[in-house]
């Protein structure tokens, strides 16, 4: 029969599995962070002007019109409000905030517009500096000499803008000539104003006409315009959690970004440079180049130089996103073919529901494939594009960002190895081929692809238990590390593999590296304290479980994996505090009940080792290894019918799981169902041949059988494999015939002498 003592040594070893199977597999990427928008210039009036200078700003930002006619915007009420904020900094120089006047959504009436505008021409005098700042919808409804467009106020009529609620640029013109000419205040002007959306000039590119008359010159002002006359200005969430492309660049370069000469100034024509370099590129494949007028030599701006210091670049964890959802779109009354402009429509719900590839038929990307090169369609082709490569990238991202996190339940989804995973490397590949090879995001993604189609395969290979998948999965990881050495996320899985395949040197090195790209992440610690553990480690698994803690008090994996290091350890009352403290953060953490729950059986407490298993499969009902627990715990309890059943449910959900071969055989074997744990066990022991106690099972099965010869054969395996306690067989009554043949004198000789 099976021994009190075998048996708790074989559900220690079920707990130990647990341990370091269901603690963490986990992937490390860096923080996307979106830049500050309080950093470091001084105002632009002292750059361009005296210190003496009184600095007046007229800020516009509209998103949300009047007129259900006219698109609404996203970011450009925003984009306003962050202007106005860097002005008040201490960054920004302090501009009193009775000099700013902030105008956005509703308060950016016509009149109050006008209102703004006159008071600056009041109050204005020689040397002051004039900052007027317009982000919006420009528009024109008749392309003539006498009426070169209008900046639309809130309360814009969707047609017919001579009759209010406009802003002609023939009067802002000549606001701007008073104020230069006249006045002598220096004045700069930034125009946000080259949007798409159902305007009343749309037919004949009447943003575009706007912008071309804003671009001109009439006095000394300076000019900064988001794009040339015949571009669209592009806006998305992937900069600064929401911004228009152009004022997220702009701030950042009048930050100190674009002082390339690093002079302490940041001129009109760096800025120009500045903007040219980074919003074509981050609008790709849609066009935006900013256009600035004026002397070129001029400052913009004076940077604070040990703020800029601390400043990100402004470019850290920005990707490919989706431009202009709401205020860049096609047109529809301008698409004459209706089959097409019933496709295009498809197009638009498929990108909104998430069918973007599989299956073909229907999805974004066949949709795409057959009106792009339409006649109706070729202009906002490439919008289109964007936004489906956008689409196409942006779930894995999430998935990313939230492992990032290390939110539980996207750790959940990767323990259970979730099928969904298995889609992101199919769209990654189509986004790049979409895109192609000269796309400056182009390789970024191609890594993004490896490192999903490795993450897949070792998710399957750890499901699986194979190694030869774990093999192909470092395959792709190195592949995703050549394009990016430097890529935390990829060394983190490097690591993790290579302690799956218990080379745990090599996993503790990767570790390593990432810790030395984020420091101060908890992730890589929780994988240093498993391969320590591993390897015997304790004192370093202890080492790194307490930095994940110190880092984050409040981790439960972190505090999870330090009182697995403690339980490993025969600490027990420090293990069950920091369970109750997991607990009391996170109720639902299933892995806290299922440690007590262990620990519970170890001091042959059944009762209330099922009471935790039972709490376990509330918050993780699909939990194999829970299922093979709660069978032992049952078994010693005699419920026999709940134990075959719970071992059953393990053995039949993955049956090539040692653990759950375990569980079976334990229980046909202690319930006397010998022939079903003989078949078990033969199979067993063809799939893991250096398991001893296998061996010992089969010879107890055959030595109640009577078979004298099966017994010592398998006897002699269990010693050749490690098994040590002789002192049980000869005290095992079911021996008591064997011990007394000639043969196993001999193997007692061989494998134990005196």
């Amino acid at each position: 029969m099976l021994t009190r003592t075998n048996s708790l040594h074989k559900m220690l070893q079920t707990f130990r599995m647990k341990t370091l199977i269901l603690l963490l597999t986990l992937v490390l990427l860096p923080f996307h962070l979106a830049i500050g928008q309080q950093k470091g210039a001084s105002p632009i009036a002292k750059a361009v002007m005296s210190a003496s200078g009184v600095v007046r700003a007229v800020v516009v930002g509209i998103s949300d019109y009047q007129n259900p006619k006219i698109t609404d915007l996203q970011f450009a009420d925003k984009d306003a409000i962050e202007f106005a904020k860097f002005l008040k900094s201490k960054a920004g120089g302090e501009v009193d905030s009775n000099n700013i006047v902030l105008l956005t959504n509703e308060k950016a009436t016509a009149g109050q517009f006008v209102s703004a505008l006159y008071w600056l021409i009041e109050e204005s005098k020689e040397g002051d500096q004039v900052i007027i700042y317009f982000s919006g919808h420009g528009d024109v409804e008749n392309v003539t000499m006498n009426q070169p467009g209008f900046l639309l106020c809130w309360d814009s009529p969707a047609k017919v803008y001579m009759g209010g609620g406009t802003f002609g640029l023939l009067y802002l013109q000549e606001i701007i000539s008073t104020l230069s000419i006249s006045t002598q205040a220096k004045v700069l002007i930034i125009t946000d104003a080259c949007r798409a959306g159902k305007l009343a000039g749309s037919g004949i590119n009447g943003s575009q006409a706007t912008a071309a008359n804003l671009a001109k010159q009439f006095a000394g002002e300076l000019k900064i315009m988001s794009c040339q006359p015949n571009e669209l200005s592009m806006e998305g969430k992937a900069w600064g959690g929401g911004r228009g492309v152009f004022s997220y660049y702009f701030m950042a370069g009048i930050q100190g970004f674009a002082d390339k000469n690093n002079d302490g100034f940041v001129s009109l024509q760096e800025i120009e440079r500045y903007l040219e370099d980074k919003v074509p590129p981050a609008v790709a494949p849609m066009n935006q180049t900013p256009l600035t007028v004026g002397n070129k030599s001029s400052f913009i701006s004076k940077v604070d130089i040990d703020f800029f210091k601390t400043l990100k670049d402004p470019d850290t964890g920005l990707q490919i996103s989706t431009l202009g959802e709401k205020g860049v779109e096609l047109i529809e009354e301008q698409i004459v073919d209706t089959i097409v402009l019933k496709k295009y429509k498809l197009f638009q719900q498929a990108l909104k529901t998430g069918h973007l590839l599989i299956p073909e038929a229907g999805s974004a990307c066949s949709l795409f494939e057959q009106i792009k090169n339409h006649p109706d369609i070729q202009k906002y082709a490439s919008l289109m594009l964007r936004n489906l490569v956008a689409e196409l990238q942006d779930e894995a991202q999430q998935a990313i960002n939230n492992y990032l996190k290390a939110e539980a339940s996207e750790l959940k989804i990767r323990w259970s190895y979730d099928s969904r995973y298995e889609k992101f490397p199919l769209y990654l590949e189509k986004a790049a081929s979409l895109i192609g090879k000269k796309h400056f995001f182009y390789k970024e993604i191609k890594a993004r692809a490896y490192y999903f189609k490795g993450l897949n395969l070792r998710l399957k290979g750890s499901f699986y238990d194979s190694d030869s998948l774990i093999h192909l999965s470092l395959e792709e990881q190195f592949k995703s590390l050549e394009i990016n050495p430097k890529a935390p996320h990829v060394l983190n899985e490097i690591g993790w593999c290579y302690h799956l395949l218990k080379e745990n040197e090599k996993a503790i090195n990767y570790f390593k590296q990432t810790l030395e790209l984020s420091p101060t992440w908890v992730l890589p610690y929780v994988n240093l304290n498993l391969s320590y553990i591993d390897l015997g480690d304790f004192n370093e698994a202890e080492k790194s479980a307490m930095s994940a803690v110190q880092i984050d008090s409040t981790s439960t994996i972190g505090l999870y994996n330090l009182a697995g290091t403690y339980s490993i350890t025969n600490r027990q009352i420090e293990a069950e505090k920091l369970l109750y403290k997991i607990i009391e953060l996170d109720s639902t953490f299933s892995e806290s009940y299922f440690l007590l729950g262990c620990m519970r059986i170890s001091a042959q407490k059944y009762d209330e080792a099922l009471s935790y298993f039972l709490k376990t499969r509330q918050y993780a009902p699909n939990d194999f290894l829970n299922w093979i627990n709660l069978g032992y715990a049952y078994l010693n309890l005699k419920n026999h019918t709940e134990a075959e059943k719970f071992f059953k449910l393990a053995y039949e959900f993955v049956p090539w799981k040692e653990a759950a071969f375990q569980g079976i055989i334990e229980f046909y074997f202690n319930t006397k169902q010998l022939k079903n744990a003989e078949y078990l066990l033969l199979t067993y022991v063809a799939k893991y041949p250096n398991d001893f106690f296998s061996y010992y099972l089969l010879a107890s099965i055959y030595a109640q059988e009577k078979d004298v010869e099966k017994s010592l054969k398998y006897l002699e395996l269990s010693f050749k494999t490690g098994f040590k306690e002789l002192d049980t067989i000869i005290n095992d009554p079911d021996f008591l015939n064997i011990i007394q043949q000639d043969g196993f004198n001999k193997l007692k000789d061989q494998y134990f002498p005196k």
